[in-house]
């Protein structure tokens, strides 16, 4: 954690980025981070704000070490995603009315003065002596994770069409986390399988599943249920595949995992069923406590969370014009 040791320019020299911004002729994205752009997520008036800032913290915090240069990006970050894009969640990441302009650094000051507040309170608690750590890994692999993780409490991707790499896309590219398509990919590619925005030909995790019965019946459903309705675009031919990889990435997710646990450890994994793909129901919890009995887990318990509302329903046999789906916690055992 940065313990509250940050320097003079914290607030008051970066606020001057209002005046940096009459000298300045224009900030502007490269080609290629304007093509990862969602279209309308920002307005210009707000973008050029938005970039003047971040270039200001860069130069301000440029002698001082990369926490303190984070702890400024991480403040700006919340302001793109929380006032000055075109877009909320709810709980897909969907476009907003756009926004002629919006007061960036005022936003910004005051919820970088939050964060010190807050940093004072944690370590006049004492908290700020509790260990934490943050490992980047692919959840199939997990070679960076150490040995002895005593128990797991997680909600990895479910099997829809929600591509996961848009809901941060804004402030990956205002922060340069992304660049260019090329990066993005990267990212994709070391995700769990989950849409059909994020499948590679030279994908195989659906393999690992080819014993189960039960996923394979729902793959197979998704594609004659698509046959069955001419659908025959490029990604709608890929949702039974993607249904496919997901689990088999779980499967093999169990397994990296099995390895790094305690005798005994627990885990907890809340996943939603889903109607995704053409209308095929998908239970998510049911599918992976199978396929984590498989892999030296014992299903401790299945229990519900919450039940969700789901109203665009296209392509229902039954004329549907809801349903309810299930977010369930699978409650595991490593034996």
């Amino acid at each position: 954690m940065i313990r509250h040791n940050l320097p003079p320019l914290s607030l008051y020299t970066l606020v001057t980025a209002e005046k940096v911004s009459r000298e300045k002729n224009g900030i502007h994205l490269s080609e290629d981070e304007q093509r990862l752009l969602p279209t309308g997520f920002l307005s210009e008036r707000p973008l050029q704000r938005l970039l003047i800032l971040r270039d200001e913290i860069e130069e301000q915090t440029e002698e001082h070490s990369q926490d303190i240069r984070n702890f400024f990006l991480v403040a700006m970050a919340h302001v793109i995603a929380n006032g000055a894009g075109n877009f909320a969640f709810g709980p897909e990441i969907y476009r907003t009315k756009a926004k002629l302009d919006f007061d960036v650094l005022e936003h910004y000051a005051s919820h970088v003065n939050l964060m010190i507040l807050e940093m004072q309170r944690a370590q006049i608690e004492g908290l700020d002596k509790v260990r934490a750590q943050v490992l980047l890994d692919d959840a199939r692999l997990l070679n960076r994770i150490p040995s002895g993780v005593g128990g797991v409490i997680t909600s990895p991707p479910y099997p829809n069409e929600k591509d996961y790499t848009r809901t941060t896309r804004v402030e990956s590219l205002l922060l340069r986390l992304l660049k260019n398509r090329e990066q993005l990919r990267f990212v994709k590619e070391s995700m769990l399988r989950s849409n059909t925005r994020n499948v590679f030909v030279g994908d195989h995790d659906g393999e690992e599943v080819l014993e189960f019965k039960a996923i394979q019946d729902v793959c197979q459903k998704i594609e004659q249920r698509r046959i069955q309705l001419e659908k025959t675009s490029g990604f709608e031919k890929l949702y039974h595949k993607v249904v496919a990889h997901y689990f088999g990435g779980m499967r093999r997710h169990f397994r990296a995992l099995r390895a790094k646990l305690r005798p005994k450890a627990h885990l907890a994994y809340v996943v939603g069923d889903q109607f995704s793909f053409l209308m095929v129901p998908i239970a998510t919890a049911e599918l992976l406590g199978q396929i984590a009995k498989a892999e030296g887990f014992k299903v401790v318990g299945q229990e519900l969370w919450r039940e969700r509302v789901g109203t665009k329903i296209r392509n229902s046999e039954t004329n549907q014009r809801t349903v309810r789906l299930r977010e369930e916690v699978l409650i595991l055992k490593k034996v």
